[in-house]
C-alpha cells in the first residue's frame, strides 16, 4: 500500500475547500434566483470521498460520476471558472450551457445524468475498453447506497468479476437515498458485503478520512492494472445538507445533523495536519482567503459569460 506523501497532504485539504466554498457558491445562487432549473444537489460532508479517491488515479484513467458530481470534478483538476459557468448555464462551461453533468474526456471525467445506477455499466463498458486495448487505465465509478440496490449496478459488478474488469465500484454511503435511510433499504450491515456475491474484494472504508480512502483506492487500481479486476469500496460517510438545497430535511432530526457535523471531513483533517505539524492556524486562513477569492472569480466569470443561443440547443447531440 502507498501511503499518501507529505507533500501532497496540504493541497488534499485545498481541493476540499474548493469543493465546499464552489458548491455553497453554487447553492446560494439557486437561492437568490441567479440560476434556475433543477436544485443544486450539493456533496457537503462527503468531499473526502472524492479527493481521496481521485487522488490515487493518473492519466489516462476514467472517472463516472453521479449526478452530485461536482467533488471529483474539482479533485481531477478541472477548471472551476468553466465549472461554474456551466452551474450558471453559461456558453463557456464544459457542455456549453447545456447540462451541470460535466463530461471532460481529456481528463477522463465522464459526467452522467440523474437515472440512478446508470453511470456504473458505463464505466464496466470503458473498463472493458481499456482492456482489449491493452492498456492499463482504470475505470471508477461513484455510486450511491441507493443506488446499490439497482439491477444495473449488480450486472454490472457481475460482468467486472467474470471478465477481470479494470474497474473499481466505489460506493459512496452517506446514509440517505434522498430521505429515506439506508437501514431501511439495505439489510446488510455493510453495503460492500455483497461483492463477496460476485468473487469480488469488498473494502468498506471511512469515507470521512480523506486518506484512507485515498489507501483503499490505491490499492484497487493497483489490483487492476496488474490484471487483478475489480474491487467494490464502501466509503461509509454522511450527508451534511439535503438532497436538493432546498431540502427541508423533515426526515432527519437537528440534533442528528449537529452531532454529524462534528465529524466533518474538513475539519477532522485540518486537525490531523496540524497535529502532524504540516499545517498552522495562519496557513489554514491563507488557505481558505484562496478558496474564496478563486471561487469569487469563477462566479463573477459566470456572471459575465454568455448564455447560449435558442438556436444551439440541437447541436451536439449524439445518437
Amino acid at each position: 500500500m502507498e501511503a499518501m506523501d507529505a507533500n501532497k497532504k496540504l493541497p488534499m485539504l485545498r481541493q476540499m475547500l474548493l469543493v465546499r466554498r464552489l458548491e455553497d457558491e453554487w447553492g446560494e445562487a439557486y437561492c437568490r434566483e441567479d440560476i434556475g432549473g433543477i436544485p443544486p444537489a450539493l456533496s457537503t460532508g462527503q468531499e473526502a470521498v472524492s479527493v481521496g479517491a481521485c487522488a490515487a488515479l493518473g492519466p489516462g484513467d476514467f472517472v463516472f460520476t453521479t449526478h452530485r458530481g461536482q467533488a471529483p470534478q474539482i479533485a481531477l483538476g478541472l477548471d472551476v471558472k468553466r465549472i461554474m459557468a456551466e452551474l450558471y448555464c453559461r456558453r463557456t462551461g464544459y457542455n456549453k450551457g447545456k447540462s451541470y453533468h460535466i463530461t471532460d474526456f481529456s481528463r477522463g471525467v465522464v459526467g452522467m445524468g440523474g437515472i440512478i445506477g446508470a453511470q456504473v455499466p458505463v464505466a464496466a463498458g470503458m473498463a472493458l475498453a481499456q482492456k482489449l486495448k491493452g492498456s492499463d487505465r482504470v475505470s471508477l465509478c461513484f455510486f450511491g447506497d441507493g443506488a446499490s440496490n439497482e439491477g444495473a449496478v449488480h450486472e454490472a459488478a457481475n460482468l467486472a468479476a467474470i471478465w477481470t474488469l479494470p474497474l473499481i465500484l466505489l460506493c459512496e454511503n452517506n446514509e440517505y437515498c434522498i430521505s429515506l435511510p439506508v437501514r431501511a433499504a439495505v439489510k446488510v450491515v455493510n453495503i460492500a458485503d455483497r461483492a463477496a456475491g460476485y468473487g469480488l474484494p469488498g473494502v468498506v472504508v471511512d469515507g470521512n478520512d480523506v486518506l484512507a480512502v485515498y489507501e483503499a483506492v490505491i490499492s484497487a487500481v493497483a489490483r487492476a492494472r496488474s490484471g487483478g479486476g475489480a474491487t467494490w469500496i464502501e466509503a461509509k460517510t454522511y450527508r451534511l445538507g439535503g438532497h436538493l438545497v432546498h431540502d427541508p430535511q423533515y426526515y432527519r432530526s437537528k440534533d442528528e445533523i449537529a452531532a454529524r457535523w462534528e465529524h466533518c471531513p474538513i475539519k477532522r483533517y485540518r486537525a490531523q495536519l496540524v497535529a502532524e505539524g504540516l499545517l498552522t492556524e495562519e496557513k489554514f486562513a491563507q488557505l481558505e482567503a484562496e478558496v474564496a477569492q478563486e471561487v469569487a472569480a469563477a462566479v463573477e466569470f459566470a456572471r459575465q459569460s454568455p448564455f447560449p443561443a435558442p438556436e444551439e440547443a440541437f447541436e451536439d447531440l449524439w445518437a
